[in-house]
């Protein structure tokens, strides 16, 4: 979505929310862009129509060595997440197999450490 025009930008994402509400989803579509980027025409078209984005604070993946270890992986989230983070992790890949397996330390962790696990719609509303 960088250096895109303003009018791919709008086809993609209008093709994209049609494809969403074709499959049922009701609520507010929320963006979260590729990459985390936002440059010229994006956040132009995003503003035009009160699209909320959504970005991460908390990716282990771009700061640790691609085989770090799923205690690692933990160790590192769990320092790095406060109140209302959003933690990226991308454990579709086959090459994320400690990504994946890091979730269930990380969510003990977090929980032992008083957080709770919400919606992404519940996070911004509860801090509108």
């Amino acid at each position: 979505m960088v250096l895109k025009s303003y009018s791919f930008v709008a086809e993609e994402l209008e093709k994209t929310n049609e494809l969403i509400t074709q499959a049922g989803y009701r609520e507010e579509i929320r963006f979260r862009p590729p990459y985390g980027k936002k440059l010229f025409a994006l956040p132009y078209y995003l503003n035009n129509k009160n699209i909320t984005t959504v970005t991460w604070d908390v990716e282990p993946e771009t700061y640790l060595d691609k085989n770090a270890s799923a205690s690692d992986i933990s160790e590192y989230v769990v320092q790095n997440t406060k109140p209302g983070s959003i933690i990226l992790l991308h454990v579709m890949f086959k090459s994320r197999v400690n990504s994946l397996a890091a979730v269930p330390l990380i969510v003990q962790q977090l929980r032992d450490k008083g957080y709770r696990f919400v919606t992404v719609s519940d996070l911004i509303g509860n801090s509108a």
